[in-house]
């Protein structure tokens, strides 16, 4: 009945001529609020926050609960906690780097790792890869490494186990936890599973080439290059301001998820307004010093393996979907999806405050039915 809903409304006001909209004087604005305060309501008065940009026009909705237990509302400048869509910022300064000389593609972690517990990673019937494990492999999720959070086959059960707000864990504990689960998953490079597990090893390998502590790192060269000035890593943003942000939820329940548990793979959090300033600088080429640098993100390490799982196409640090680059995120209690095609110049920025609804979801109804007057050239 949602789907049914959103694209019966989407089609009556963008179905019609530029004329008649003219005419009519259509606003955005509100009809995007329209839908998001729709989505909310379908789904328990979750948080819905979405900006819609194409070229030098931004349009943004909020819906639903910050905080379930006041009553108070989200606002569309509110903090949220972005997951896995943090694996675009680890992969740009990965690229980064590249474009430095410090490292490539092909470059064997080895080089950083030679020996230890963590070559256990790449065990596979009885025979170790790890010479073979490339930073290229980490970037697409080739490198068969077992993902230390999505071993449990259910995020309740995960929650259960390493949620909590007095957690900690260290680089160290993350690989630990992977190794613990046995086996790889395959041998290195012949195959795709998504993998948190690597991007934890790739921030690592960050501070290790560039002399900074990857968050300093990224603070640096992508955040402030960028001027996201409300956009921060979880681990280290002030109480104060922690406690100021829209809770998250499972199922409507209130949870919490350690920052370090997802490290370097997902615990960035930002707003709708800075996550478009980071598309629009990546799409652009603005975060790199040869443009060779994004075409190689945007056309090439896309896994065909991928698409048969996710039905979507996975590259270095980037999902690639009809026309849009971005990535999805997922924490114990928030959702997100951040994507831009750099051909219309359109950015969609998705948010939700429970890790049950999808934000991904909402960005496909709309992207779906063309959003005729945003995302189309004209």
């Amino acid at each position: 009945m949602k789907n049914i809903f959103i694209i019966t409304l989407l089609l009556s006001v963008f179905g019609m001529s530029q004329d008649m909209a003219k005419s009519k004087e259509v606003n955005i604005e509100k009809t995007l609020q329209t839908i998001v305060s729709y989505y909310s309501k379908e789904t328990n008065n979750t948080a819905i926050l979405l900006l819609v940009s194409k070229g030098n026009k931004t349009y943004k909705a909020s819906a639903g609960l910050a905080n379930r237990e006041s009553g108070e509302t989200i606002k569309s400048s509110d903090l949220f906690e972005i997951g896995s869509s943090s694996k675009v910022f680890t992969g740009v300064a990965i690229f980064q780097l590249i474009e430095s000389g410090k490292l490539s593609l092909d470059t064997k972690i080895k080089t950083f790792y030679p020996k230890g517990d963590i070559t256990k990673l790449a065990n596979y019937k009885g025979t170790n890869y790890w010479d073979d494990v490339t930073i290229g492999m980490l970037l697409q999720h080739t490198s068969g490494f077992i993902d230390y959070l999505n071993v449990y086959g259910d995020d309740s059960k995960a929650l259960k186990i390493l949620g909590g707000k007095d957690k900690h864990f260290t680089f160290s504990q993350l690989i630990d936890m992977s190794i613990s689960f046995g086996d790889a998953n395959f041998k290195a490079g012949e195959e795709f599973k998504y993998c948190n597990t690597g991007y934890v090893i790739l921030g690592d390998i960050i501070s290790k080439v560039s002399g900074l502590d990857w968050h300093e790192y990224i603070q640096k060269n992508i955040l402030d290059k960028v001027g996201m000035k409300q956009t921060y890593f979880g681990s280290l943003i002030s109480p104060k301001l922690r406690s100021s942000m829209p809770k998250g939820y499972m199922q409507s329940k209130e949870t919490f998820m350690p920052p370090s548990l997802a490290s370097s793979a997902g615990e960035i959090i930002s707003t709708l307004d800075d996550l478009a300033l980071f598309m629009k600088a990546w799409s652009k080429g603005e975060l790199y010093k040869d443009s060779k640098t994004l075409t190689l993100q945007m056309e090439k390490g896309f896994h065909q393996e991928a698409k048969k799982i996710e039905n979507l196409f996975y590259g270095y640090a980037i999902m690639k979907l009809e026309g849009f680059y971005g990535h999805g995120g997922q924490t114990f209690g928030f959702q997100s999806y951040i994507t831009v095609n750099p051909k219309t110049d359109t950015i969609y920025i998705v948010g939700t405050n429970d890790s049950t609804i999808a934000s991904m979801d909402l960005f496909m109804q709309i992207a779906n039915i063309q959003f005729k007057y945003i995302t189309k050239d004209k």
